[in-house]
This record gives structure tokens, C-alpha cells and sequence, in this order.
């Protein structure tokens, strides 16, 4: 079969990256070697935001573009139909916690001088907004009513189904074996499950398997052990539907006993925290979760009394989501140095980023015009990538 471009991966980021290659008329095929969107799309807190990025200028412009491209996409297709809710962000600090709150303030300084909404509340605006929580006092919070929540697996599939609208092909639990070249080393298709399909076009949008994907594909052990991408567990406690407690945004507290909650579609709640993701390892031990998950449930219930805590631990869902880290904390996208016709997209906040780097990448894999906005995130500016 013949193609324009194969994309390797069918998560948010392949599929969303083929949606826009569709939408300048490539035919694209999409190869997932389970269910499309059934991996780290499954499993991820699902919050899209600029918020947490003030470091660095650049990156914070390329989610800001991730959070705005959402409204557009709402707006073409419907919020329900890519399973988006607007929900804004709350980040929580106390005033007698001194360290905590002085660096809430200055990122919210940051996020004002880089032009994205926020708004300061105090304790009082603060529950009004959040009428369910019981918080100390001297509780205060960043507004972010850009920041959104996302059913991340419902858009996977969507833009799965745009492809294939547009005359393009999905395949699930089809891998992908080889990389096939022409005589001059120029990518020419790929070796797969289903047989050989011609492509001068192949982008590896494998999340935290990307190193592995990429070294099966070429043979080359290095990119297996050496392409600087890590994998990093995260813990997700989703509960049923609660009849009492609520939270109404997106709402982050920081600390040595974080807690990171936002409200389900349904009525339940999903909950992780940082402290409790270094207790989990790879692969996951379902019970040694136990006890983290418990935990996670408990220190909801302090902020919610109304909660019923631990008591829902055998009604709630619990999973270890694998996400990609590259080395520098930086989105990697671009074409992969010395192999023509080969890409890669891989990043860590894929779930902000995916209608941004899908686009930008579109121009990339269509045209061979690289944009501004993702210069500073080739791979060629990585160790060993030049």
C-alpha cells in the first residue's frame, strides 16, 4: 500500500499530527501496536495548561499555542465530540508555608509578563470558587481560566477517525518491524505486521517507547539504550461517581504532601500526586499500589470532609501511566538528523501539546519548512544529534 506518510504511534500526539497532515492532503496511515489512544493517552492527569511552564519562554509559548489551538478545535468539532471541558486550574499555597507561597506569587508575576490569564484569589474568592473544600485559612490560589480538563483516549480516536475520513488508514495491534530505505538511505516506507507499506515519510511519535521503537526500526542498539528520553511512572487514582464533594476546577497543591485533583466527566474524582509517584516502579506491582492509592484517597478527604476517603479504595480505578521525559524537560520534534524522510515527536506534555506540535510538525513532514516555533526543540541540538 502506498502512502504519503506513516505515522508510528497512535496516541494523542500520532493521531492529532495526522489529523493536520490529512488536512493539507496527505494520505497518512497510522500504525498503533495496541488500541489507539490505549496507552500513556489512557493514562495521564489529563490537564492542559501553560501554567506549569514559566521556565523557559519558549516552551511556555509552544503550550500557550497547545491551550488556544483546544478552543479552536472546540469550535470546529465541539467540546463534547473531542472531549474537552473547560474547567480553569487552581494552584493552592498558604501564606504561613513562606517558601511555597513567595514562589506561587512569582509565578504568577511570570505568567502575567508572558501574557497568560491568571488572577490571584484570596481565601475568601477562593472558596466560592471551590465551596466544598475545607482549607486552612490562610489558603490562597492562581487562577488559571484557560487551563483545561481533556478526555485525552475520546480525541486520540477522533482524529483516528478524520484519517480515516480522509482517505487514510489506522491500524491497531499491528506492529511496526523494519524501516525500509532506498539505495540512497532515504526512508521508503516500512515492514509490518500487515506486510510492507511504501511511505517516503515515516514519523515515530512513540512516547516513552520511542527509544526502543527507533532502535528496533534501524537496527541501531544506540538509540535503544542512548536516545535521551526517559520513562517516568505516574500514579492515577480515579474514583466512581461521589454523591458528596466535589471539586469544581482543576486543583493543585504543592508541597511535601502534594495532591493533584481534578473533577471526571461522571462525577468522580482523579487524583495523583508527585510524592507518591516515586514509589512506583516499572512494572508496576498492583499491590504495593495499594497502600499509595490509599493514601492519596485519605489526604483528599482531609480537604473534603464530606469524602469518604479510603473506604472507596476498592471501588476506585488504579493505574501507573509510563510518560516520555526527555533529558532537558523539551518537547523533541523535528526531522532526526542524517536520516532523510525520518521524524520524531516525543515530549512530555503531550496532552497540552498535541494540536501544537501536530501542526507545527505538518509543516515539517509536508513542506520540509521548519517553523520558529520549533527551532529550539530539534533534535539536533541534543548530544550526539548534530
Amino acid at each position: 500500500m502506498q502512502f504519503d506518510a506513516i505515522i508510528l504511534g497512535g496516541g494523542i500526539i500520532g493521531c492529532t499530527h495526522g489529523h493536520y497532515l490529512a488536512q493539507r492532503g496527505l494520505k497518512v496511515a497510522v500504525f498503533e501496536r495496541g488500541r489507539i489512544g490505549g496507552g500513556t493517552t489512557a493514562r495521564n492527569f489529563s490537564w492542559v495548561n501553560a501554567t506549569s511552564k514559566t521556565g523557559n519562554p519558549d516552551y511556555h509559548r509552544l503550550n500557550a499555542l497547545g491551550v488556544s489551538m483546544y478552543d479552536d478545535l472546540a469550535a470546529a468539532f465541539g467540546a463534547e465530540a473531542i472531549g474537552l471541558r473547560q474547567t480553569g486550574a487552581l494552584i493552592l499555597a498558604r501564606r504561613s508555608q513562606a517558601a511555597l507561597h513567595a514562589a506561587l506569587r512569582r509565578q504568577a508575576a511570570a505568567l502575567e509578563r508572558l501574557g497568560y490569564p491568571v488572577a490571584w484569589l484570596d481565601a475568601q474568592a477562593l472558596q466560592a470558587h471551590e465551596p466544598d473544600l475545607s482549607l486552612a485559612d490562610d489558603t490562597e490560589a492562581l487562577l488559571a481560566p484557560a487551563d483545561k480538563c481533556l478526555d485525552a483516549p475520546r480525541l486520540a480516536r477522533f482524529m483516528a477517525g478524520r484519517i480515516a475520513a480522509a482517505g487514510g488508514a489506522v491500524f491497531e495491534n499491528c506492529a511496526a518491524l523494519e524501516l525500509l530505505t532506498d539505495e540512497a538511505g532515504a526512508v521508503s516506507g516500512l515492514r509490518s505486521a500487515r506486510g510492507e507499506m511504501r511511505a517516503p515519510r515515516v514519523v515515530v511519535a512513540a512516547g516513552p517507547d520511542t527509544p526502543a521503537v527507533l532502535g528496533a526500526l534501524t537496527g541501531y542498539d544506540g538509540f535503544a539504550t542512548r536516545f535521551p528520553v526517559n520513562r517516568v511512572p505516574g500514579l492515577l487514582v480515579t474514583t466512581p461517581p461521589v454523591e458528596a464533594g466535589r471539586v469544581r476546577h482543576l486543583v493543585w497543591i504543592d508541597g511535601p504532601r502534594d495532591l493533584h485533583v481534578l473533577p471526571e466527566p461522571d462525577g468522580g474524582l482523579r487524583i495523583a500526586a508527585d510524592a507518591e509517584d516515586g514509589a512506583v516502579s516499572e512494572p508496576p506491582d498492583p499491590a504495593a499500589l495499594r497502600p499509595h492509592a490509599a493514601a492519596l484517597l485519605e489526604r483528599m478527604r482531609k480537604i473534603m470532609p464530606a469524602f469518604a476517603g479510603a473506604e472507596l479504595l476498592d471501588a476506585c480505578r488504579i493505574e501507573v501511566g509510563i510518560r516520555a521525559m526527555p533529558q532537558d524537560g523539551l518537547s523533541i520534534a523535528g526531522a532526526m538528523p542524517g536520516a532523510e524522510g525520518l521524524f520524531v515527536i516525543v515530549t512530555h506534555s503531550g496532552v497540552t501539546l498535541a494540536p501544537a506540535l501536530g501542526q507545527l510538525m505538518a509543516e515539517v513532514v509536508a513542506d520540509g519548512v521548519r517553523p520558529q516555533m520549533l527551532r529550539p526543540f530539534g533534535p539536533e541540538r541534543l548530544p550526539g544529534f548534530a
